[in-house]
């Protein structure tokens, strides 16, 4: 994986997290939206009639039901697994697009006809909206482009029925009303740097604990976690999957004549050889001292065979050492640990008949 591929792995999982969060706290959103339309219901029904009040709510209630809707598909396919960091981008902009006419329906209320009620009323709907802004400063903080989109719509809405208002007064709150406006946006944006950048410290912190610090491989406990999702999704799906172990050849002679430090360069090339000649989506891991591994996802035999030997060939072409390579496919209902000691016992077979070439796991190793 290159630099610009690290980048935008990383900015994928910085918007994943993001955005997660911002689902997971829409949930609990919702309540406050359930409170803040009963507030306005009982404002309604008070300063114009039933009618117009089951009218609005018919409307709030339809508009909300397609954010309800999507919120609860993304929690189910997150559950799942199949919103992944590289495909949850999408689901911010449902969501931005579907939260516009559920704004819109809540603050409509302030435009309701009240007649001779009609400042009192407006008052008590603005007092809600703030109620409300406040709440969504919180709860939609992690998506920028979310928040701002509310706060506008609430600040569009009052300051226009400001200005429908007759008295002077109300001019002058609409105009304070918006500069005030300017200034949260400010500090609403200051609030979204730090939130990330917070939530990328965190991405950083637990990605350090994956990563072997000298070859920038995975390492046994990322493996782990890769696992614990690879094997149940492949025997759901029926899709193969391969591990293939790989040893430098006389690493420990090498480490004694030529010394450590020309070991660990070379156990760094070997990382970069690896890293080039691999695939997206597997898994390159610094199994142990000059043992990696390769976990090929929806792999067969024949394919992994291929990878394999490329590697072999280009670790002898761009390095001072060679690798032997032992070769597993994983079968139904076989454990993880069984795969890895076939695989293990190929690579032994491989040294055993000369080292630097690619052995496949037979039926015998188990």
């Amino acid at each position: 994986m290159n630099v610009s591929e690290t980048d935008q792995a990383n900015t994928q999982q910085l918007d994943f997290e993001r955005i997660r969060t911002l689902y997971a706290n829409m949930k609990y959103g919702f309540l406050g939206v359930a409170s803040a339309s009963l507030m306005l219901y009982v404002t309604i029904v008070h300063f114009s009639s039933m009618f117009t009040a089951n009218l609005w709510l018919a409307a709030v209630v339809a508009a909300n039901l397609p954010r309800a809707l999507i919120t609860w598909l993304f929690e189910r396919r997150l559950r799942a697994g199949d919103i992944t960091p590289a495909s949850i981008k999408p689901w911010e902009y449902r969501v931005t697009f579907w939260s516009i006419p559920a704004y819109l329906a809540t603050v409509s209320s302030i435009f309701l006809p009240y007649g001779s009620h009609a400042v009192d009323a407006v008052l008590v709907c603005a007092l809600v909206f703030m109620n409300m802004v406040a709440g969504a400063v919180i709860m939609l903080s992690t998506s920028l482009r979310v928040i701002v989109i509310f706060l506008t719509v609430v600040t569009v809405a009052i300051f226009l029925r400001f200005l429908l208002l007759p008295e002077p007064i109300f001019t002058a709150l609409a105009i304070i009303f918006l500069l005030g406006y300017l200034q949260v946006v400010r500090l609403i944006r200051d609030q979204h740097r730090m939130i990330t950048e917070n939530i990328a410290l965190k991405i950083e912190n637990s990605l350090s604990a994956l990563i072997d610090p000298l070859t920038q491989l995975a390492n046994r406990r990322q493996l782990s976690v890769v696992v614990e999702k690879l094997v149940p999704a492949a025997e759901r799906s029926g899709e193969p999957f391969c591990v293939v172990m790989l040893d430098l050849d006389y690493f420990k002679q090498y480490n004694d004549t030529r010394g450590h430090s020309a070991g660990d360069a070379q156990l760094v090339a070997v990382a970069a050889v690896l890293r080039e000649h691999s695939r997206k989506e597997d898994l390159v891991v610094r199994y142990g001292g000059e043992e990696f591994m390769l976990v090929l996802p929806r792999t067969g035999l024949g394919q992994a065979r291929a990878i394999a030997e490329r590697i072999c060939a280009e670790v002898k072409a761009e390095t001072e050492l060679t690798i032997s390579v032992g070769l597993a496919e994983h079968t139904s209902a076989q454990q993880f640990e069984e795969l890895v000691r076939r695989a293990d016992q190929a690579l032994y077979a491989a040294k055993s008949q000369g080292r630097d070439q690619v052995v496949l796991a037979t039926a015998e190793m188990s």
